[in-house]
């Protein structure tokens, strides 16, 4: 594995993040957790929990056979992947016919052309360490698992299209030729490779080689390093697990507000829970959770300089669960028109969620998508999860190019509860979509999980730091976007950064939470 070049940290910041961080330095005597995210069962832990062995090499198996190239989809339209008629009134040409490949069951191999094998068994390690990342729920999580049953086959895609024109007329730099399949009938190839983005919109986020950087409409933009906290939606981690509270959105815009002026975060990730707790909601259609929770977003993204990470943590279309840890809620993947758990209710899978979240934030420079939290535990093939991954993308960047909006970061989450994302850094690339990044998890995470010198990586959750001095300065020398967790005064949800005192003003910061708030503070926004 390459290491990032390190860079050196200007003295003068150096010395405040050492003032800052003297301040509550977390530390305790165990190894890292694999911090795998559940409501109700242990997981993040304390910096004592059990030791992590790194397990064996989990596989990518054999190559998708060469099938037919995907058809183009025509300008205007919302297309949708089963190469049906389109919302807007065109028809998306149906695309490569996706050979069925072989059935794809859990723990099961898939033979698109080449047998997909699990390679090494990955091991979990120990015990992640004392406290539940989401012990406090109450009420139960939404059991049962979709076994996810065929898989679309291994077509290549075809030559990618050279892409829609930005909003402000330069086109973004594709090129390069599809490697992603032919997924449900429609176009799922891949977008080449691209490099600077150039035409991006002046505090739009983009990545370029292993960085982000936020546009200055200049063509050359600047390094951006994101630095923040997790935050609960309206269902406060469990706390309001059926619903009851009147105005749950003023009460998380009121903890954002104090957690910008008392923190200091430049960026925020909100998990959307949605098929979480007893009662479900949607983002499809006017429901009243979409409403609240578009108002909490929006009310992040008006303080200058915040940026969100909008995590789709569950949604009733996911599938591939991990049941055996006790952690449906937390773990599912995204299923298209071909893996949908219910054809009547789900038609398209998860891709409908995808499209009405870019819909309802098209032109939210400040709005980031996470495609969902830890994919299938650790239950799932490489080959699984990355085919799920870049279907999720091209449905994003397919109704941005219908919108004609520019492409938002897209965070794709990996395996072991996403602590591990190297087969990301795979050559060739497994998803060549532009603005894309990877996220880790660890309870602590470890250094070579989010080290790569070819991929843009975020730690998008972390906690339990036994040495949190050398944590910071590490992703700040490498410039590594982080998140800790989780700040809500509600729930358990530990490790948490707040005392639970079910107040939204009285924001106390536990000894974790004064680690953290150091750090913030340190910066600034």
């Amino acid at each position: 594995m390459t290491s990032i070049p390190e860079r050196s940290m200007p003295v003068a910041v150096m010395a405040g993040l050492s003032l800052a961080l003297a301040l509550g330095s977390c530390s305790g005597s165990g190894t890292s957790g694999t911090g795998h995210a559940s409501d109700g069962s242990a997981e993040g832990g304390a910096g004592d929990g059990g030791a992590t062995s790194a397990g064996g090499t989990v596989a990518t198996g054999g190559n998708p056979a060469a099938g037919t190239t995907a058809g183009t989809v025509p300008a205007g339209g919302s297309v949708q992947p089963s190469g049906g008629s389109t919302s807007a009134g065109g028809t998306s040409a149906a695309g490569g016919g996706a050979t069925t490949g072989g059935s794809l069951r859990t723990g099961g191999s898939s033979a698109p052309g080449g047998t997909t094998a699990p390679g090494g068994t990955l091991a979990t390690g120990g015990s992640t360490g004392t406290g539940g990342r989401r012990g406090g729920a109450t009420g139960g999580m939404r059991g049962g698992t979709t076994a996810i049953g065929g898989t679309t086959g291994g077509a290549t895609g075809g030559n990618a299209t050279t892409g829609g024109a930005s909003t402000t007329g330069g086109t973004t730099s594709v090129g390069g030729t599809a490697v992603g399949g032919a997924s449900g009938g429609g176009q799922d190839g891949g977008a080449g490779t691209g490099g600077k983005s150039t035409g991006t919109p002046a505090g739009w986020l983009y990545t370029s080689g292993s960085k982000i950087y936020v546009s200055t409409a200049s063509g050359a933009g600047t390094p951006w390093m994101g630095r923040g906290v997790n935050i609960d939606d309206i269902y406060l981690c469990g706390y309001n697990y059926t619903l009851w509270m009147t105005s749950p959105d003023q009460t998380v815009e009121t903890m954002v507000s104090g957690l910008i002026s008392g923190w200091k975060p430049n960026f925020v990730r909100i998990s959307l829970s949605m098929d979480s707790f007893p009662t479900e909601s949607s983002w499809l259609g006017s429901t009243s959770y979409k409403t609240q929770m578009t108002s909490v977003i929006n009310a992040i993204g008006a303080h200058p300089n915040v940026y969100v990470l909008v995590t789709l943590r569950s949604d009733g279309s996911m599938i591939g669960q991990d049941t055996a840890d006790g952690d449906p809620e937390a773990t599912g993947i995204p299923s298209d028109s071909t893996t949908t758990p219910s054809a009547t209710s789900y038609p398209t899978g998860t891709d409908a969620a995808y499209i009405a979240l870019v819909d309802s934030f098209a032109n939210s420079s400040f709005v980031l998508f996470g495609l969902t939290n830890e994919p299938g535990g650790n239950k799932q093939s490489n080959a699984t999860i990355t085919a799920a991954m870049r279907h999720a993308v091209w449905v994003i960047r397919t109704e941005e190019d219908r919108l004609g909006v520019p492409h938002h970061i897209v965070s794709v989450q990996g395996n072991s509860w996403t602590s591990d994302i190297s087969f990301y850094a795979a050559s060739p690339a497994p998803i060549t979509y532009d603005n894309v990044v990877y996220e880790v998890h660890g309870y602590p995470p470890t250094t070579n999980s989010y080290t790569y010198a070819s991929i843009p990586v975020i730690i998008g959750e972390y906690g339990s730091l036994s040495n949190s001095t050398s944590f910071y300065a590490d992703v700040e020398t490498k410039q590594i976007p982080n998140l800790a967790w989780d700040f809500d005064p509600y729930s358990d949800c530990a490790p948490d950064l707040l005392d639970v005192n079910q107040s939204a003003t009285n924001l106390t910061p536990s000894a974790w939470g004064t680690t953290v708030q150091g750090y913030l503070s340190a910066f600034g926004r």
